[in-house]
């Protein structure tokens, strides 16, 4: 494990000890120690981000069979599949915290919020123009991930991320977009392209060594621009 999470194996380590309660007590002051090194700066803060979210979410209440710090320590450890027991005890573990939906309710938004800390930017908006003009504008809320432009017919293209920075620039033929002048005799598969089968591409791009793709498909009277983007970068 990474020292940026260096904090979950030890939390597993003491919820699985015989005295769970006692060992949570050591394991965060064995965490506060690490966490004053250089090496674990990072992690020591993602752990008190994670703190930060439970503290948020956690309704300590009198009545709770269980610790409450507890309680909080092991919907961290299930929510971040940190949990180093057999599958039996974990699944016993999510057990007790879903028969209370108070705990459950806990759980599941700290799913949510650990989800959301995790993903990358809500997205990344690609600009297309074609002769120096606007031609299409996509979003890419997921890497990787492609999108499909149609319509591109012969012309300049210039594809930029929304801030500005150039991803590529060059000029489409109509060897590139129309099927007639790309494959000259060949008939067309109309029923390929109905059903969003493509022919091989006619053009094929690789940038910033493979973290951006673009592919050009001919089609009888303009083609299509297919972008992968298979590394987020900084746009």
């Amino acid at each position: 494990m990474n020292n940026d999470l260096y904090f979950i194996e030890i939390i597993a380590n003491a919820l699985n000890s015989k005295d769970a309660e006692t060992s949570l007590k050591q394991a965060f002051e064995q965490i506060k120690s690490l966490g004053t090194k250089p090496e674990y700066e990072q992690g020591f803060e993602q752990f008190r981000q994670f703190m930060d979210i439970v503290n948020t979410h956690t309704k300590k209440k009198e009545t709770d069979t269980l610790n409450a710090d507890l309680v909080s320590e092991l919907i961290i450890d299930l929510a971040t599949d940190g949990f180093e027991g057999s599958d039996e005890d974990k699944n016993k573990a999510l057990r007790i915290i879903k028969s209370n939906p108070v705990w459950r309710k806990e759980y599941d938004q700290l799913v949510a919020d650990i989800e959301q800390l995790n993903r990358g930017p809500a997205g990344i908006e690609v600009l297309v123009s074609r002769d120096n003009k606007p031609f299409k504008s996509i979003t890419f809320t997921e890497i990787p991930g492609s999108k499909t432009i149609d319509r591109v017919t012969a012309g300049l293209y210039n594809i930029s991320f929304a801030s500005g920075r150039a991803i590529w620039e060059g000029e489409l033929t109509e060897q590139t977009t129309v099927w007639a002048r790309a494959y000259p005799g060949r008939p067309f598969d109309l029923a390929a392209d109905t059903t969003g089968k493509k022919p091989e591409p006619t053009k094929q791009i690789s940038l910033f060594d493979g973290d951006i793709i673009i592919h050009v498909f001919p089609s009888i009277e303009s083609g299509s621009m297919k972008i992968t983007i298979n590394k987020a970068g900084d746009p």
